[in-house]
């Protein structure tokens, strides 16, 4: 949505040089301009209430799926972690899907997320989960109930993350604020007192557009969290990766994981 800061520059201009002239010429008596407070304020209200419900619900978006990827983060590591309290190394098979999966994530899921897609580098180890863990549900009974919750929990995280990926702000509130505004900058640059000098006009009402443009694009880039310059990263999953996969190799020596270094699998 740069395209909005043009629109609303265009729209100054327009105003200032093109209706301005043709509307000043229409007051009539002492009163040599727009009442501001009287037409205007309605419609900057409602631009400004529209702008803060949409910044509000783009945030928690935002805010949502830099959460969500911290908590699969932590699941996956607490999933290695109990796996490594099996008897008799029968969680050595999880362990390794473990550092797999954050791998995985890294490498695969993220940049697929650009492209509103889920990885099947990550969902081949989703699925490892989902084999190995009723392998071991005859094991220590406090040991499988947490690695079946942080399965859950890993799996509702990354589920959270790929919905939060794409935008889900209806349509026509967007296109209602944007309308709004559009409206405004073209008012207040096309109303304003005829008196006033273009060289104070001018830069004022530049300044109010890309205030009310920068909003916009804000409002976008909260919207997508996971593209654009505002966007939730792969750093917690790339320290959970790198962390479990030196415990694995201090706990394994020898043992070689079924992925390689991006975590895709080997077969």
């Amino acid at each position: 949505m740069v395209w909005i800061f043009f629109v609303v520059i265009a729209l100054v201009l327009i105003g200032v040089f093109l209706v301005r002239p043709r509307v000043s010429k229409h007051y009539k008596g002492d009163f040599q301009g727009i009442k501001i407070e009287a037409i205007l304020a309605p419609i900057i209200t409602l631009t400004v209430f529209l702008g803060a419900i949409v910044i509000a619900q783009s945030t928690q978006t935002f805010q949502r799926a830099n959460q969500q990827s911290n908590v699969e983060a932590g699941a996956v590591e607490q999933m290695y972690k109990n796996a490594a309290l099996l008897p008799d190394g029968r969680g050595e098979p999880l362990q390794a899907a473990s550092v797999c999966y954050a791998r995985a994530v890294v490498a695969f899921d993220w940049p697929a997320m650009r492209s509103l897609k889920s990885a099947p580098q990550v969902d081949a180890w989703e699925q490892t989960f989902d084999d190995e863990i009723p392998k071991i549900l005859d094991g220590p009974s406090p040991v499988v109930g947490q690695l079946v919750g942080l399965n859950r929990l890993q799996t509702e995280a990354r589920n959270s993350r790929n919905y939060d990926a794409a935008p889900h702000l209806p349509l026509l509130t967007l296109i209602l604020m944007i309308g709004a505004v559009l409206c405004v900058v073209l008012a207040v640059s096309s109303f304003a007192v005829p008196d006033m000098s273009r060289r104070i006009l001018i830069p004022l009402a530049m300044i109010f557009a890309l205030l009310l443009g920068s909003t916009v694009f804000l409002v976008e880039q909260l919207e997508e969290p996971f593209t654009g310059i505002l966007r939730v990263n792969s750093e917690s999953m790339a320290k959970t990766a790198t962390k479990i996969g030196l415990a694995y190799e201090a706990d394994y020596p020898g043992e070689t994981l079924p992925c390689d270094s991006r975590g895709a699998p080997k077969n």
